[in-house]
């Protein structure tokens, strides 16, 4: 009698990621923005509007596999369950007078320049 274990199907979830690059105004010090950042992922994460908030890290510029021009500086993902998801914080932070709305519109005028890219898994 042979033992065999069954075959397990994986269930690949796909998530759809936003890298956030952004470079900060010069009166806007690293700590506030991160406080920010925290404050706004916190409140959609408690709406399930968001799924998680990576570290914030600064950009390390190698001389060969940096190739962005760009003076972006500080960068982090945010990642939603879906499309679906990411669809539902965007018209939320646009179209409500809550709390995260306001908590958007501080972090955007913390912000001298910036470049958003999505991307599903």
């Amino acid at each position: 009698m042979s033992m065999s274990s069954p075959k397990q199907e994986l269930v690949k979830l796909v998530m759809v990621h936003l890298l956030s690059a952004v470079k900060l105004k010069s009166s806007v010090s690293a700590e506030v923005f991160a406080e920010a950042v925290h404050q706004l992922s916190t409140s959609l994460e408690q709406q399930q509007l968001l799924s998680a908030t990576g570290p914030i890290g600064k950009r390390y510029s190698h001389p060969i596999m940096d190739t962005d021009e760009a003076d972006l500086d500080t960068f982090f993902v945010m990642s939603f369950e879906s499309r679906v998801q990411l669809e539902a914080a965007v018209a939320h932070m646009t179209a409500t007078e809550d709390l995260s709305k306001d908590q958007h519109r501080q972090l955007w005028n913390q912000m001298d320049s910036y470049r958003f890219t999505c991307w599903e898994d």
